[in-house]
């Protein structure tokens, strides 16, 4: 039984819609250099109008501690770039199609299948590396300008893709989802060319290099796109990307050198590859089998088991593989205050929680958390990322709801679906917010609603489609 599948129809539809929104969709000037996150930005405004879309998508990947451990991650490469005041949204996605890619505006996606191939850190930071590197060289833009008539079929193929996807998660759905990534696929579009793929893997290590990560993570990355395709055609002028021996052959010219992954310092790094497997494990007949297969170490084998079951809407099940755990990170304990929450145990969970927060009282997901299990007023915070704005919205909707002050629930609310993609609800919830807030609370309503309609103009500027 496969338990997050979906089935999808109407894959034509769907591409018709959006051949229909493209077909006279001007070419926006995304080599403009103009600031990050300014809507007189075309790039950011397509980057952030596909990322909303994919962040309403059932195939989104929602476990904080993983953003928590990819934000670190990211990090440490980016002092390396011209990204280094930047941010560099993330997004995970489910899937069972293995791809990572970047779109413009800063947007990085990764989906949970890629994780089978990489089993090591170093392997991790290779693929970030070359994901950031397409960012940092301006890839996208560039390519336009060498076809912006070719980017206009990528951005409807794009389209339809995320359209299927969002119709369902499964295993059908996501495998659409892939069309997300269409970006780096298809000859002579929008996507990145044999030369820029090399021209990132090259620049890349150099990130690598620079910051004291080991390069030869890039090494193993090409070792296990090798294997994987093994048995496919191997033919190089068929795909945007260099095939994977070839890439795996310049990687060898590296040098290696004693680096701080070299002293194996302490790392999450299996519980976040164990966090996108537990997902993945959904699209599999024997999801625990898959487990066992996928995950060597045992506490991160334990811990993908409780992440699965709490899934499932298992909870108790969780407690179980968690009480096995023989050492605690973020991973288990954020889990672990959540399952004992929805097992009636929300005493033990809180003492977790604190525990957490008397190291760091200014973590924004154990902050988040308490608020929610005391129906609190959660803590003012200001965060550029997505997955932390979502905690906060939430933990507030649950507080207002708590304290009966229905138009703040409803304006968190709105701000949360905006952020899903879903412009016409969160207009709509905006509208009865600011209709029965007090006088006191308009005035944020109402900024709000501008901002909205700020947005949503700036995406008709560039002709993309409202959702329905």
């Amino acid at each position: 039984m496969r338990l997050f599948r979906n089935v999808t129809t109407g894959f034509a539809l769907l591409t018709l819609v959006f051949t229909t929104t493209f077909t006279n969709a001007s070419i926006p000037d995304l080599e403009a250099n103009q600031d990050e996150r300014a809507l007189s930005n075309p790039s950011y405004i397509l980057g952030q109008y596909w990322f909303r879309k994919l962040n309403g998508s059932r195939a989104l990947i929602d476990f904080p501690p993983a953003y928590d451990y990819l934000k670190d991650t990211i990090s440490r490469i980016l002092p390396q770039t011209n990204l280094y005041n930047t941010t560099v949204e993330m997004t995970l996605l489910n899937s069972s199609q293995s791809n990572a890619f970047v779109i413009p505006g800063n947007h990085l996606f990764i989906y949970s299948d890629i994780m089978e191939m990489i089993s090591e850190e170093d392997m991790l930071f290779g693929l970030l590396a070359h994901e950031i590197a397409h960012l940092d060289l301006r890839h996208y833009e560039r390519q336009q300008q060498h076809s912006g008539e070719e980017l206009q079929k990528t951005l409807m193929m794009l389209g339809a893709g995320i359209a299927v996807a969002l119709a369902g998660a499964g295993s059908d759905a996501t495998s659409a989802l892939w069309l997300g990534g269409i970006a780096n696929q298809a000859e002579n579009t929008l996507t990145y060319s044999r030369n820029q793929e090399q021209e990132a893997d090259r620049q890349g290590q150099e990130y690598l290099h620079d910051a004291g990560l080991a390069p030869e993570g890039m090494r193993k990355l090409f070792q296990a796109f090798f294997k994987e395709a093994l048995g496919r055609p191997k033919l190089e002028f068929l795909s945007t990307h260099p095939s994977p021996n070839s890439r795996m052959s310049d990687s060898f010219s590296t040098d290696k050198k004693n680096t701080i992954l070299s002293k194996k310092e302490h790392s999450d790094f299996e519980f976040f590859r164990a966090s996108l497997l537990a997902y993945r494990a959904g699209i599999e007949d024997k999801p625990y089998a898959y487990l066992d297969q996928e995950i060597r170490d045992n506490d991160a084998k334990n811990f993908a088991k409780a992440l699965f079951s709490y899934l499932i809407q298992s909870p108790e099940r969780s407690v179980v593989f968690l009480d096995k755990l023989e050492n605690h990170n973020n991973f288990t304990d954020y889990l672990q205050a959540l399952s004992l929450s929805a097992t009636s145990n929300n005493e033990k969970g809180l003492d977790i929680v604190q525990k957490r927060l008397d190291i760091d009282p200014n973590n924004v997901m154990f902050s988040m958390l308490y608020s929610q299990l005391t129906q609190s007023k959660p803590i003012y915070v200001r965060s550029n990322f997505l997955y932390e704005r979502r905690l906060v919205w939430r933990a507030n909707i649950q507080y207002y709801k708590s304290s009966n002050n229905i138009p703040m629930a409803l304006y968190y609310r709105a701000m949360l679906d905006f952020s899903q993609g879903k412009s016409k609800s969160a207009q709509y919830l905006i509208q009865r917010a600011k209709r029965d807030a007090a006088d006191s609370e308009k005035n944020t309503i109402i900024h709000a609603e501008e901002e909205f309609k700020l947005i949503t103009e700036a995406e008709k500027k560039e002709d993309l489609e409202e959702d329905k």
